[in-house]
Order: structure tokens, then sequence, then C-alpha cells
């Protein structure tokens, strides 16, 4: 960290030792070791209780979280949230304008543009006749005339 060498450290004690003396020196060092020690005791401290506020406080998001889902599920209304769907899509089809008319909008009403239809002997004669025709073309069905004359 500071990258002090075996020199500087006998630099340092020389001085130490004339500045203070060689009767005080043990007590200074004694009392610098115990200072540091008392220094790193309050960082280690410091970093402890501020790690521990940080995991509270993790805690208590993943807490808040939890609380959420489990109020979500709590109100979990798998009909009612159908239902509300349902509702939100038709209320959508009814809010959109419609872009084409309908065909019986445009259309004249039936009455006004149809030809009158003829009731009579004219609309019962083609239906025997297709008649014929059907069982003429169904070779399993012999005609009924066949089996009454054997």
């Amino acid at each position: 960290m500071f990258d002090i060498g075996w020199t500087e450290l006998m630099v340092i004690a020389c001085i130490a030792i004339i500045v203070v003396g060689p009767k005080d020196l043990p007590r200074m060092l004694r009392t610098l070791g115990q200072t540091l020690g008392k220094m790193r005791r309050m960082s280690r401290e410091f970093q402890s209780t501020f790690n521990d506020a940080l995991r509270e406080a993790e805690q208590q998001a993943d807490i808040a979280d939890m609380k959420k889902q489990v109020e979500d599920v709590a109100n979990f209304n798998p009909l009612g949230d159908l239902k509300k769907s349902i509702e939100e899509d038709a209320a959508q089809k009814a809010s959109r304008p419609m872009t084409t008319k309908p065909a019986s909008a445009d259309e004249e009403p039936a009455s006004d543009t149809a030809p009158p239809v003829e009731t009579g002997a004219a609309d019962a004669e083609p239906k025997p006749a297709a008649a014929k025709a059907d069982a003429a073309n169904t070779p399993d069905k012999a005609p009924a005339t066949e089996d009454v004359k054997a």
C-alpha cells in the first residue's frame, strides 16, 4: 500500500530513537499499536454495520415484493378476470366505427324489387318431374311401376 521497504523503516526507527529517546520508545510503540488496533476495530465495526443495514434493506425490499405477490395471489379470480376481458373486448368493438355498411342497408326491401311469384299448377308440375329424374338416376331403387307389374 505505502510501499515502504526495510531501509525506510530503519531510517524511521533511527529518527524515533533520536527524537523520543530509547527510554520512552517502547511505551510509544505500544501506544501506537493500541491506537492502530482501535482504528481497525472501528473500521470493521463500521463496515459490518453498513453491510447489516444493506442486507436489512434488501430483505425489506424482498419482503415487500413477496407481500405484493401474496396480495396478487389472494386477489386472483380467474372467472372475474375472464368476464372483465370479455367486457373490455365488447367495449372495444362497440367503440370502433363501422367502416363498411351491412348488405341489408344497401339493398331495397325485397318486396319492392322481387317479381311476384305465381302460385298454382305451374309450381306443382316441375316437382314431380324432378322426382322422376332423381328416381331414374338412382340404380339401387327400382321404379314403382315395375313392382306393381311383377
